[in-house]
């Protein structure tokens, strides 16, 4: 009796069951690891994104008013102040505009003039006598808040000398624009100049100036 061939192995059952199982685990394990890196780029993506978004911007510097003097500088210079106190607080130097007297002397007294901020041609003057500033005045320097406060005649009548400020800008309606001011508050002679514009002609105003804290001048031009 002959002996029975031997098929060969790629010819057997077991070796296609084996070859199928062996390509469906790299069919699965490319798909689930294709999935993984879809997952982790998305999530990178995501992340890169937030911190992108959460990154705060920066805010615009304002604009530095070195060596002009504003409102704020104009009410933080005080009586009794030295000159180099001033420059200090403005940021430059002054033009000198005056003089009397002999340096170092009680009676020398010396006026400086700085740029200021508001319309063309605003400034603001100091006098110093003996080293010390005695007065401050200013022209054109903004004030938002007293510009938007005007004053009408009507107004302007009720406003009676020996009247207290605080009594003026409740009849007005509003705080008035300082444009000059002498001496040290409490003082009997610290004397405080203030404009209003007015309603009525083409440039009209009024003009108020106390003294010891009590009104005693008022003026005004073409208020209606």
């Amino acid at each position: 009796m002959s002996e029975k061939k031997k098929k060969p192995f790629y010819k057997r059952w077991w070796f296609w069951l084996l070859a199928i199982i062996i390509v469906a685990g790299v069919a699965s394990g490319g798909g689930e690891s294709g999935e993984q890196a879809q997952k982790e780029e998305k999530k990178e993506t995501t992340e890169t994104a937030t911190t992108t978004t959460a990154t705060p911007k920066e805010e615009p510097k304002q604009e530095d008013k070195k060596g002009v003097v504003t409102k704020e500088k104009f009410e933080q210079i005080k009586d009794g102040m030295t000159y180099e106190e001033v420059v200090k607080i403005i940021g430059a130097e002054g033009e000198l505009l005056s003089e009397t007297g002999e340096k170092g002397t009680q009676f020398h007294t010396v006026i400086y003039q700085f740029e200021g901020d508001g319309t063309f041609g605003a400034n603001a003057n100091f006098t110093f006598q003996g080293g010390k500033l005695v007065n401050k005045a200013q022209f054109g320097i903004e004030d938002a808040a007293a510009s938007k406060v005007t004053i009408t005649k009507e107004e302007f009548d009720k406003i009676q000398n020996g009247m207290t400020y605080e009594e003026v800008v409740k009849i007005v309606g509003g705080e008035g624009h300082k444009i000059s001011e002498t001496g040290k508050p409490g003082a009997p002679d610290h004397t405080v100049m203030y404009d209003y514009q007015g309603e009525g002609e083409l440039g009209a105003n009024a003009s108020l100036m106390f003294q010891g804290g009590k009104l005693i001048n008022k003026s005004q031009f073409g208020l209606k």
